[in-house]
C-alpha cells in the first residue's frame, strides 16, 4: 500500500512549491498513472470502435491455425 508519510514538502515564500518522495514510491506512483492512462485508452478504443468491425477470436485462432 502507498504511504504518503514521508513526503517533504518544500516551500518558497511559505507557499509549498515542491514534493520529495521516495523513489520507490515515485516509481509505484508511475505505475499507477501509466495503468490508468493504458485503460483510459482501452476504454477510448472500445467507445470509438465500430463493433462490425471487430473479429470473433475464433475466427482469427482459425486463421492463424491455432486450436
Amino acid at each position: 500500500m502507498i504511504s504518503l508519510d514521508s513526503v517533504q514538502i518544500i516551500k518558497e515564500k511559505e507557499e509549498p512549491k515542491f514534493a520529495v518522495i521516495d523513489y520507490k514510491l515515485f516509481l509505484e506512483l508511475k505505475e499507477i498513472i501509466e495503468d490508468f492512462l493504458d485503460h483510459l485508452h482501452a476504454e477510448s478504443v472500445l467507445q470509438n470502435t465500430d463493433k462490425d468491425d471487430w473479429i470473433d477470436i475464433h475466427d482469427v485462432k482459425k486463421e492463424l491455425g491455432i486450436n
